[in-house]
């Protein structure tokens, strides 16, 4: 019966069928349109900080006095909300703050009530060159702890990215330091990322000595992403890569194989000064790069 069906020709089997497409509005070209302007309420919020109108609460900053809305501050800050709202009772407070510059505290209030940097923070770049303490003098990194202190994830952002643009070889251990202090996690994946790929250059300034003094268990942090990159420059392959590394004076064993620290590689010391770096191929055998070698290049065995 089949092939006398007229659906049937010259072994083609013809079907007829109906498409329907709902559609839920009709897009066509607008004629006319209302433009509505950015929001203002920040502005209305800061003039509201400036004026001090309403304000029922004094903050005493190293002798410089600051006045707030606990409202205002408890909306923006669960830490504040904690703080201020479980207490009732008390019309006006003074509170002490011992841990933060004037500054600082002024620009933490700016943000609370504007939601934008203050223009001293945006330009408190150190512009590349700081080496140790000094990338954490800048006005974004000690807003960065207080943003951390106050749970204001938003405001961490900001300030990740202001100190983003300030790093380079000698400033990245240091930036990486405050990073991992106040939880930044975003500026901690760039300045390790970044490190590792520049590692020869970061391990010989100074910086990287205040990271191995202040920080040592960064540097294992440091390694594993070092391991990452050379996993993506090896380009799959069916070929795996793990790097060991033992951050401690004369080295340790590992299954029997000399796992050494990077040390200390300016002056020529004489202390251990590479990782060892295990290829493992698909069928499961390895080889070992920890040979001590002649070369000038410390980290000679982190490239193929």
């Amino acid at each position: 019966m089949l092939e006398t069906s007229d659906f049937l020709k010259d072994d083609c089997l013809k079907i007829n069928c109906t498409v329907g497409v709902v559609v839920s509005e009709i897009d066509c070209p607008r004629l006319h349109s209302i433009h509505v302007p950015a929001s203002d309420i920040g502005s209305h919020f800061g003039m509201l900080l400036e004026n001090e109108d309403g304000s029922d609460i004094t903050f005493n900053v190293s002798g410089e006095k600051f006045r707030a809305h606990r409202l205002v501050l408890a909306a923006r800050s669960p830490v504040f909300e904690s703080e201020f709202l479980d207490v009732t009772g008390e019309e006006d407070r003074d509170i002490e703050v011992t841990d933060m510059e004037p500054k600082v505290f002024k620009a933490l209030l700016h943000y609370i009530y504007k939601d934008a940097l203050i223009e001293d923070a945006e330009s408190s770049s150190s512009s590349g060159s700081s080496v140790g303490p000094s990338a954490s003098d800048t006005l974004a990194a000690k807003l960065l702890g207080a943003a951390d202190k106050y749970k204001l994830p938003r405001l961490s952002l900001m300030c990740e990215s202001v100190l983003c643009k300030d790093i380079s070889v000698d400033s990245v251990a240091n930036i990486l330091a405050l990073a991992d202090r106040y939880n930044a996690s975003a500026l901690k994946s760039v300045c390790l990322k970044f490190a590792a790929e520049n590692l020869i250059a970061v391990m010989r300034s100074d910086g990287f000595d205040y990271l191995r003094e202040h920080c040592p268990s960064l540097q294992s942090e440091l390694l594993k992403t070092v391991a990452g990159c050379e996993e993506e420059l090896s380009g799959g392959g069916g070929k795996t890569r793990s790097v060991w590394g033992q951050f401690s004076d004369g080295g340790a064993e590992t299954n029997g194989r000399q796992a050494q620290t990077w040390g200390d590689i300016n002056g020529g010391a004489e202390r251990s000064q590479s990782v060892w770096v295990e290829v493992v191929n698909a069928n499961g055998s390895g080889r070992n790069n920890n040979d001590n070698n002649n070369s000038d290049d410390p980290m000679a065995e982190l490239e193929d």
